[in-house]
């Protein structure tokens, strides 16, 4: 490593939006720590400041947002160059793939030393894949939010595996007493995320709708979130008469209360990074039945620590809903492993310290 670790370096931090999403809270928390291990820290949103501006402003870290679109928006490009020029920084972090791609290309022209991507999710879309692959020699190193992502990523857009860092997600840990999942006589499944193709929320849907009658008559399915399915959602719910079982609750902000009392977490995904939902939920002992995609893999073992079944499979995501919802015993196993796991290995503090010493390793003397 460089012997950086004694002089005073500036970061900045380049993301799509701040609006609440498991991406920006993650962005949020290491700008934070960062600042707090003496880092000038800086962040820009490409669209709007986004409701999760305020935590960054409180913590006096500055946040300007461009105020552009979508990928296809070329302003983003000169408006993030005269940005950068403005506030030179030693290093620029982009999260999320319009932020990458842009930020690289800003960086080169702004001579910003040290340029890393985050990769967040290795999204299979070829014209994602395709435009990081055109613009990775503006990149001098990677940092992906789990090792699977690494992996994908890199045969995805051709990137040798020394130019990818893992560094997982953190998760606020919750009172060191072990939750004690309590028997009732009504379960609750909850879904939380965006209603989006990749969250895939009709496939929970059709598979509650599945279940045997019995078990599906004392449970409830909430979904928390918003987002272009909700539409559909609807219709779907009406069309299956589940009115009275399922619930849209549209964007909460006391969702760890909603863990604590709901009886399992479902999150059919079809890709996933490092879902800080299924971080969170494991921190607050709420059990969790996912699909077997990417980052999940590197928290849930099968019927070790939760339940995985296949992307895209409802059979299977049925029948495993059901051999949760019905056993109170494993519920309360998996709710113990699952906090033991998360208080060793995902601290944000140990994600901050990586995040330091991974910078601090790239800086030129």
């Amino acid at each position: 490593m460089n012997d950086t670790s004694n002089k005073t370096r500036t970061l900045t931090f380049c993301i799509n939006e701040l609006d609440v999403g498991g991406a920006e809270k993650a962005l949020v928390r290491i700008a934070i720590g960062l600042k707090e291990l003496g880092w000038g820290v800086r962040v820009i949103s490409l669209r709007d400041a986004g409701a999760l501006s305020a935590n960054l402003i409180a913590a006096e870290i500055p946040v300007s947002a461009l105020n552009c679109g979508g990928f296809a928006d070329l302003r983003c490009y000169f408006r993030l160059v005269a940005e950068l020029k403005r506030h030179p920084s030693d290093v620029l972090c982009c999260f999320l793939h319009q932020a990458n791609v842009y930020g690289r290309l800003a960086a080169k022209r702004a001579k910003i030393p040290v340029v890393i991507s985050g990769v967040r999710v290795a999204d299979r879309r070829r014209w994602v894949t395709w435009t990081d692959w055109l613009t990775s020699r503006c990149v001098d190193h990677y940092v992906a939010v789990g090792r699977n992502v690494a992996e994908v990523h890199g045969q995805l857009c051709g990137i040798s595996g020394d130019r990818i860092t893992a560094i997982s997600n953190g998760v606020d840990l919750v009172d060191s007493e072990l939750r004690q999942p309590i028997e009732r006589s009504e379960n609750e499944i909850l879904f939380v995320g965006r209603l989006t193709e990749q969250k895939a929320p009709l496939n929970l849907l059709a598979a509650f709708s599945k279940l045997p009658e019995q078990i599906r008559q004392q449970t409830k399915l909430t979904f928390v979130g918003d987002g272009p399915l909700k539409g559909a959602l609807e219709a779907a719910i009406a069309d299956l008469g589940l009115q009275s079982s399922v619930r849209l609750a549209g964007q909460l902000t006391n969702v760890a209360e909603q863990m604590q009392r709901a009886t399992l977490l479902a999150l059919p995904s079809l890709w996933e990074g490092m879902p800080n939902v299924v971080l969170e939920a494991m921190a607050n002992g709420l059990p969790v039945l996912a699909t077997a995609v990417d980052g999940t893999n590197e928290l849930i073992v099968h019927k070790q620590n939760g339940w995985l079944v296949p992307a895209g499979d409802i059979a299977a995501l049925t029948a495993e809903l059901a051999v949760a919802l019905d056993s109170h015993q494993l519920r309360s196993e998996f709710s113990k492993s699952s906090q033991v796991l998360v208080a060793q290995r995902f601290s944000w503090q140990h994600v901050i310290a990586a995040y330091d010493a991974l910078f601090r390793s790239l800086l030129p003397n």
